[in-house]
């Protein structure tokens, strides 16, 4: 057997970095895993693609403008610097004109995120599995928007729900960066799919990010230019790192031992979700504003200086993937003190100091500790090395292919992870999400798994348009139908142009049979009852054609999808049922 290629999907890194310049978290994550995969002086490790929207594939994306691209990302600067903007039209060139990538049966293709947010993304993921029998697999972050859902957006929460229910319909393997995040996609994966069990392997992010060589050493921040000690706390200012709690420990020492022994608190973050109490904090009481310092966009090599400068570092945290800013600390050879909760133990290992979650009294008394007692401190950052060993980002790549080169299990595809309800209506709304803890369940997205080729639009709220290109819709027969079936399609027309468009059906192990013609009236919606022969177990398909556009009008019709029931013949009553509320129906004449 041939040894996998492992292609990584780059869509979801490009379209951050199309955003932003200054890489933190997942992206940072993602940047460091690639540039060490790709190092020009070893065999690379990793295939590129990257899905185009343009073209509606997967297409080849040149490893070098890739790590032009990482490398100005960790320079940091303006989003509209010369350079970057360059390097931005490149990026965008290369995903709009890139030559098709051709997948090999057994490719592992690997998102570095929660890739394919885009519909038609994880169509095309979808039809890879199926047409080349590759593997599709996921590093696996955390659950935080389902696991502490007060602390992120409520439509972050909803549309996370929705992502990670479609992608565990149709993943293969998942990796998590923790034990604890492994964990966590069990247990959501079973509450949302019960019956599957999708293998989940475990790639601890213990390394040290890249040493970054800038062009011009970075300007220092101005009120550290005296070389006044300080603390270090990186993390976005956001609820869920719950920097009030460190900011009253920081009160409560200024006020207990006075400015003159305390250090200065350094943030570096930008403000995310619910910052707004903790900027005003910042601003209300006095010491704080005399005594924090705020950073936001900081590029690697100002970062590495102030890791490689500050007494200790905080980072504090209601729930956490892995814990990236502890690592990072003990790399440069500090102290992190952080709570002892989810993924932190892992991070920080045998040599981080933790507090009781959400303790403001122990992280004082903690900080203090290191504050008042240098000896104490330099000896617990001494024993870094013996306690905890930070690893290469190529040992974390080489790692991540060898969980994922693993023997596992194969899975149903995934049209076949749900059962076909046969003699109930399949809408083709836009999936509602309850908010947690109910889960939205997993048939809500069939209608989506049932949709192949390229002529398919976004998912609208009330149906899923079709235009151009090829449609069809793809059934699964758990079992024969010897007495026939029978399809009622539920088709509207655009509201200014009428549709005219040819179907037909292709039973399992069958040919084609012959194409047959329907009209709608604009604006119009209308029931399409097929009658198929009897047909054995396997998939059954329906091709649309939407034909050229009108002449008179010169577009080309539209055709929208809201829904559609199958049935076999002799099931009257599920047709009464389903017909009850509804009326003209037609059957389509020949072509």
């Amino acid at each position: 057997m041939s040894t996998p290629r492992f292609v990584v999907d780059l869509t979801d890194l490009l379209d951050f970095l199309e955003q932003f310049r200054t890489p933190m978290g997942v992206a940072r994550v993602q940047m460091a895993l690639l540039e060490a995969a790709l190092a020009l002086d070893e065999e690379p490790l990793f295939e590129l693609t990257a899905f185009s929207v343009a073209q509606g594939r997967f297409v080849q994306f040149p490893a070098a403008l890739l790590l032009a691209l990482i490398q100005g990302g960790r320079q940091g600067g303006r989003l509209d610097e010369p350079a970057w903007l360059a390097l931005q039209e490149a990026r965008a060139g290369a995903c709009r004109a890139g030559a098709p990538f051709v997948f090999h049966p057994g490719d592992r293709l690997l998102a570095l995120g929660l890739t394919g947010r885009n519909p038609a993304q994880l169509r095309r993921l979808r039809e890879v599995r199926q047409a080349h029998r590759v593997l599709v697999c996921v590093l696996f972050y955390d659950a935080i928007p389902l696991a502490t859902p007060e602390h992120c957006e409520r439509s972050l929460t909803r549309s996370f729900a929705e992502h990670f229910l479609g992608l565990c319909l149709q993943m293969d393997r998942a990796v998590a960066i923790s034990a604890c995040a492994a964990r966590d996609f069990r247990l959501w994966q079973r509450r949302m799919l019960p019956h599957l069990d999708i293998p989940v392997g475990v790639m601890p992010l213990d390394a040290r990010f890249p040493a970054m060589t800038a062009a011009a050493p970075p300007e220092w921040p101005e009120r550290l230019a005296d070389g006044r000690p300080f603390v270090l706390c990186v993390a976005t200012i956001e609820s869920r790192k719950n920097h009030a709690l460190l900011l009253q420990a920081w009160l409560t020492l200024l006020r207990r031992h006075g400015d003159a022994v305390i250090p200065d608190l350094v943030l570096v973050g930008r403000p995310g979700f619910q910052a707004e109490p903790v900027l005003h904090l910042l601003q209300a009481a006095p010491e704080l504003r005399r005594r924090v310092i705020h950073l936001q966009d900081v590029g690697d090599a100002l970062l590495a200086q102030l890791y490689q400068r500050c007494l200790f570092t905080v980072f504090n945290s209601f729930y956490e993937g892995w814990g990236l800013p502890v690592t990072e600390a003990l790399a440069h050879g500090k102290i992190p003190l952080t709570p002892d909760h989810t993924s932190l133990r892992e991070a920080g290992g045998a040599a981080a100091q933790y507090f009781s979650p959400q303790s403001e009294p122990e992280l004082a008394d903690l900080a203090w500790s290191l504050i008042r007692d240098p000896a104490h401190r330099q000896h617990l950052e001494s024993r870094i090395p013996e306690r905890v060993r930070i690893r290469s980002w190529r040992e974390v790549a080489e790692g991540l292919i060898a969980t994922l080169s693993a023997e596992a299990p194969a899975l149903p595809d995934p049209v076949r992870r749900l059962y076909f309800p046969l003699g109930e209506r399949i809408v083709f709304e836009e999936p509602a999400v309850p908010d947690l803890p109910a889960l939205m369940t997993p048939f809500s997205l069939l209608h989506q798994l049932l949709c192949e080729g390229e002529g398919w639009a976004e998912q609208e709220r009330w149906a899923i348009g079709a235009g151009s290109g090829p449609v069809l819709l793809r059934l699964p027969l758990g079992a024969p139908a010897p007495e026939g079936l029978v399809l009622t399609l539920e088709i509207a027309a655009s509201v200014t142009v009428p549709a005219q468009f040819r179907l037909r059906v292709r039973r399992p192990e069958e040919a084609p049979g012959p194409w047959l013609m329907e009209e709608i009236p604009t604006g119009q919606l209308q029931l399409v009852r097929l009658e198929i022969p009897a047909c054995q177990a396997g998939d059954l398909v329906i091709e649309f054609d939407t034909g050229a556009p009108v002449p008179e009008e010169g577009r080309r019709p539209r055709i929208f999808f809201t829904g559609l029931m199958l049935c076999t013949a002799t099931d009257q009553a599920a047709q009464l049922r389903y017909l009850s509320a509804r009326s003209g129906i037609r059957s389509p004449r020949p072509a």
